[in-house]
């Protein structure tokens, strides 16, 4: 049973062969990437474990820069009435002193050839049919190796797609699928290891562990990116400073500090992803108005004081104390009430005692408007849909789209995320932060689950 498939890489110089590779294992680091021809001076390989020692070799190999001098050259040093085979050719060439001299290149890929279970033969359909494929083909067709032939850059404009399927049809190579390394079709990958499953059956249970791995990774990588998303969302939400109404420099720090929180989580994603691609912004962060609105009307918040309210009235004295002044205002419902405030306050002071100082002082509570957390979270959501559909070999960089105003400006919180603004020590963006109760890790998950 084969347990290591090795696969090898073929194909003209510039076709897109590198480009392809860092697709395929979602490598943007693997080999060089130039427009300059021959770029790739040695074999490079990349292997991919799977389970039960299983595991797939990826050879990129340097391009064959002149087959139509190759070829007459392998004919001339071919024995006249010979019965060499195809194979026997191509050892007889590796033997011969040209392979380490004119022809080196072509002889590392021809060696990297023979030793591989199959190749994929990489082709750019923007390139016109010229004499020297055909004897390229020819050549590797000697290697009486499976060849899948793949047809790159198929998105653009100008393509000889249908000219390429004759010329490859006519040498006899019919397992042929489009795949542009740059922009790779969702289906893409799929395609491509089942129709190597039917070149090469002894692969076909390796091949078919990489593909359910691939799936498997699809969806971790996107349950993890919607954590990512989901704890940002939560810092933001749960953020606020007291401020006086007309401190303006209080929104522009708030503004600078959830920009900050944003590329943290835009770091996490594109490390989650495996892309160091410099990331621009077509848009900042609007400004960020604030929401001037105490703690203490918040309904939710409400709820939470009343419980403690009831909780420290068995225990509050008789002094005479209006609920209403120490709330700032908020009677509760209970302005007629006067004793066992002080037990009741005491309880509500762990919570809100700083706060309601902050209040009497001319103080309020600034938090972050829900438009702008609607808007903070289709940003991320947008790069995230982006990266789960962007090849590694697009080296163009990551940019964050602009939104539609409508999209964002009528936003509302959903209820799971609402809850983070009466916790406030849940955001890294306070102080006093303390996230480690099952409350907080509830509520990300829960966010996370409504993003999916």
């Amino acid at each position: 049973m084969l347990t290591t498939l090795k696969l090898a890489v073929v194909g003209h110089s510039n076709v897109g062969k590198t480009s392809l590779l860092r697709t395929l294992t979602r490598n943007s680091r693997f080999g060089d990437v130039s427009d300059k021809p021959g770029t790739t001076r040695h074999v490079e390989s990349i292997k991919v474990s799977l389970d039960k020692q299983k595991s797939i070799i990826f050879y990129d190999t340097p391009g064959l820069e002149d087959s139509l001098a190759l070829y007459d050259y392998i004919n001339q040093i071919t024995p006249a009435n010979s019965r060499l085979d195809g194979v026997d050719k191509l050892t007889n060439f590796l033997q011969s002193p040209e392979a380490e001299n004119s022809f080196d290149q072509e002889a590392k890929v021809i060696r990297q050839l023979l030793k591989s279970d199959a190749a994929i033969y990489v082709i750019d359909v923007r390139e016109p049919i010229l004499a020297k494929y055909h004897d390229e083909l020819a050549i590797l067709a000697n290697g009486d190796k499976p060849l899948l032939a793949v047809l790159n850059f198929t998105a653009h404009e100008e393509k000889n797609e249908n000219e390429w399927k004759k010329l490859l049809s006519r040498v006899g190579i019919h397992a042929i699928i489009k795949f542009d390394a740059i922009v790779s079709p969702i289906d893409g990958e799929e395609r491509l290891y089942k129709s190597l499953a039917l070149l090469i059956e002894p692969a076909k249970v390796i091949l078919e562990q990489w593909l359910d791995h691939i799936v498997q990774m699809r969806e971790s990588r996107n349950h993890s990116a919607n954590l990512i998303i989901a704890e940002a969302l939560v810092d933001v939400t749960a953020f606020y400073k007291m401020v006086k109404s007309d401190d303006k420099q209080a929104i522009v720090d708030m503004q600078n500090q959830v920009r900050k929180r944003e590329q943290l989580a835009i770091n996490e994603l594109l490390k989650l992803y495996q892309f160091n691609s410099v990331l621009e912004s077509e848009e900042h962060l609007p400004l960020i108005k604030g929401r001037y609105n105490a703690d203490l009307f918040n309904i939710d918040a409400l709820k939470t004081m009343s419980k403690h309210l009831t909780k420290g009235f068995v225990s509050g004295a008789t002094i005479g104390a209006s609920i209403d002044l120490a709330t700032g205002g908020i009677t509760l419902g209970s302005a007629a009430l006067i004793g066992g405030a002080v037990g009741s306050l005491m309880q509500t002071a762990k919570h809100y005692g700083s706060r309601m100082r902050y209040q009497l002082s001319g103080y309020r509570k600034l938090s972050i408007d829900d438009v702008i957390i609607c808007f903070f979270s289709l940003r991320l959501m947008n790069l995230k849909e982006s990266l789960n559909y962007r090849s590694h070999a697009n080296t163009s960089p990551i940019k964050l789209s602009k939104l539609d105003k409508q999209e964002w400006e009528k936003g509302v919180l959903p209820k799971s995320l609402k809850v983070a603004r009466r916790y406030s020590h849940w955001s890294t963006l306070n102080k006093g932060t303390k996230r480690n109760d099952k409350k907080w890790q509830s509520t990300i998950r829960n966010v996370a689950e409504q993003l999916h």
